[in-house]
């Protein structure tokens, strides 16, 4: 779209265009031709006794799903980089700034370092991530990595400041999925408009990286977001259902949160002899916790978590179901609180 006719016209209209642009593209570039069959009816036949095209659809669900996903996440990203750009422009333009030296000087300019005491805090909730290195091998890096976190939030609040200032409203709307809460371990009201639901691994470096973001944003937002937690160990990490199982007996002692904190903070300490220590070190009898981690019954919620998973096509960890908009990875804070603001806006209309 050029960038003089964008300007011309409501900003609201940048996703009615993308949108319209990709369906045109799809109708130029498939020649029209008759169907093999409707969208509800036969589409093979055994011995004379039809399959559907929903029989079909039925048994590749989860691949549908996903692909589905997978087409929104692109057009999202693609409006999202459109917006950002043009909300820039405008603003450089009405300052008669070049777009670096704006950001330069709403962003950069505004970050502030790191400070010694959030290095330390950062090292000591992340000590089973460096292998046993000390602090001072590793502080650099971790300042680094904490600057670029606020700044890559600051630009996310400004553009955010900077899409209110000239009217931005996004209608492309995502899928939704049917993502039910279980019984899964919950933080905040039953009743909160935006629920979270997460499924995770405990032994899964990117699930304990998401865990800080999660906290911001439920700090940010209060009694408006509730997070659920469900299990979906992965296969290729040997004592993430321990782990889980360990989690569920914690929750039997009302040690849930403080259990999962600690599990996330060294994932190098998962072994059961592990988990059964850090369960002590927490004020839960190891004894008792011991012999529930060995009762098949601690692992029924797991399970459960785990078909339910599967049926939804989850194919990696974590991934958060907000409202039942899917979020994939260890995402920055500020893609959770665009989806929340959207759906709180949603909701209030």
């Amino acid at each position: 779209m050029p960038a003089m006719i964008a300007r011309m016209r409501p900003l609201v209209l940048v996703a009615a265009v993308l949108t319209a642009s990709a369906a045109n593209a799809a109708s130029v570039a498939t020649p029209a031709a008759p169907p093999a069959s409707d969208s509800t009816g036969t589409v093979a036949t055994v011995a004379g006794t039809p399959v559907t095209l929903a029989d079909v659809d039925r048994r590749a669900a989860a691949a549908l799903l996903r692909i589905r996903q997978e087409q929104y996440e692109a057009r999202s990203q693609a409006l999202e980089r459109m917006l950002d750009e043009e909300v820039l422009k405008r603003e450089a333009d009405a300052r008669k700034l070049p777009v670096d030296s704006l950001l330069a000087r709403e962003v950069t300019a505004k970050t502030p370092e790191p400070t010694k005491a959030e290095i330390d805090t950062f090292f000591v909730h992340n000590r089973g991530q460096f292998y046993g290195r000390p602090l001072a091998d590793v502080s650099e890096s971790i300042a680094n990595a904490l600057r670029n976190g606020k700044t890559a939030e600051r630009r996310a609040d400004f553009l955010r400041s900077l899409r209110k200032k000239h009217d931005v409203h996004v209608t492309l709307e995502p899928p939704r999925f049917d993502v039910s809460p279980a019984d899964g371990a919950s933080r905040g009201p039953a009743n909160a408009p935006v629920t979270i639901v997460e499924f995770s691994d405990f032994q899964c470096p990117y699930c304990g990286r998401a865990q800080d973001t999660i906290d911001r944003v439920i700090a940010k937002y209060g009694k408006q977001v509730r997070l659920v937690f469900r299990d979906y160990p992965l296969d290729i990490h040997p004592n993430a259902v321990p782990a889980a199982i360990a989690a569920s007996c914690a929750r039997s002692k009302g040690k849930y949160w403080e259990m999962s904190r600690a599990m996330f903070a060294d994932a190098s300490k998962l072994s059961p002899r592990d988990l059964v220590a850090t369960a002590a070190s927490l004020g839960m009898d190891s004894t008792a916790f011991r012999a529930c981690m060995d009762d098949p019954d601690a692992q029924r919620g797991m399970q459960r978590d785990m078909a339910d998973g599967r049926a939804l096509g989850i194919s990696g960890t974590p991934t958060f179901y907000v409202n039942g908009i899917m979020i994939v990875g260890a995402r920055e804070a500020d893609v959770f609180e665009r989806t929340i603001d959207a759906e709180l806006d949603r909701l209030r209309r």
